[in-house]
């Protein structure tokens, strides 16, 4: 089945405060592992086990919210960022995607003082999300009994600017540069280091910069107790 969304009826929120949004996608894997018996060319659902978890990808305009991605340092789960989307489907019908969610990367972008500044957010989450399997999947699903958060590593052209803030200093520089016959070339110094925070990129017309962050993220599926 195939829905059409109108853009201009969608509603993205990420944070406590308001974004202007570029766009927002969004899915689903029940993570299904097939249990296959001998003497049998199907799998047995009585054995089968659900992984279920949920993706979400926001682009807007800087700045975003800021959050931490320090790394875990007990089972206690990381902090989370809540985020939704209200789709604006054309015959109305439709769930909001929302709920908390944990920040897996964070990009920033602004190449050039004529271009508005843009911050991408990838989230998921691995809880509350069984309404989507069907009554016997759902059965067998199982979700995390923690997820922990590793080191986050980044890079950024400019701390202040990108919305990349390291944890001390960067660890190294890299430079790369290309330039072409009857074309204007660049040369770009990156910063790299662990990042204990992403969000609030300037929006100052005059800044410029790129800055990325991945965020490891090791759901445990096993008693912590």
């Amino acid at each position: 089945m195939i829905k059409v969304i109108i853009g201009q009826t969608t509603i993205v929120s990420l944070g406590d405060g308001e974004i202007c949004a570029l766009s927002a996608n969004w899915g689903f894997d029940p993570g299904k592992q097939d249990a296959f018996c001998l003497n049998s060319w199907l799998p047995n659902p009585q054995y089968m086990v659900y992984k279920p978890q949920q993706t979400l990808s926001i682009t807007l305009y800087a700045p975003g919210p800021t959050h931490s991605v320090s790394p875990s340092e007990s089972c206690d789960a990381p902090g989370t960022i809540a985020a939704s989307v209200a789709p604006g489907y054309c015959d109305g019908a439709g769930a909001t995607i929302g709920g908390d969610w944990m920040v897996t990367s964070y990009n920033y972008s602004k190449e050039s003082k004529d271009q508005p500044a843009q911050e991408s957010w990838s989230l998921i989450k691995y809880t509350g999300i069984t309404g989507y399997l069907s009554t016997e999947a759902a059965e067998r699903a199982v979700e995390p009994s923690v997820v922990l958060r590793g080191i986050a590593q980044g890079q950024t052209t400019n701390e202040i600017i990108t919305g990349i803030k390291f944890n001390g200093s960067a660890f190294a520089t890299s430079n790369n540069g290309s330039v072409s016959a009857g074309a204007i070339g660049k040369e770009t110094t990156m910063e790299h280091g662990i990042v204990s925070e992403v969000g609030g990129g300037s929006s100052t017309a005059t800044d410029q910069g790129t800055g990325s962050a991945s965020i490891p993220l090791n759901p445990i599926y096993q008693d912590i107790s």
